[in-house]
């Protein structure tokens, strides 16, 4: 998940700082509008991983379940 984060705080870095600078801000002003769009893009991402998780565990979840379903079912046949 750490992964995550940091690929979503670089982007969001980038993101912030490039478009506040194409904007004609000074570069302090640049800089901290790239360490909240770090933080934004780092919390957003996480949560994308999260959702992602979730649901690839879901699936295998449910996967398990049908495949436990079809072995009773042949069984009982």
């Amino acid at each position: 998940m750490k992964y995550f984060q940091l690929i979503g705080g670089f982007f969001g870095f980038v993101l912030a700082f490039v478009s506040s600078l194409s904007t004609g801000n000074e570069i302090a002003i640049a800089l901290r509008d790239g360490a909240v769009g770090c933080l934004c893009g780092a919390i957003l991402l996480r949560g994308f991983h999260i959702v992602l998780a979730w649901s690839v565990r879901d699936l295998a979840m449910e996967r398990a379940r049908r495949r436990e379903e079809a072995a009773h079912k042949s069984e009982g046949i």
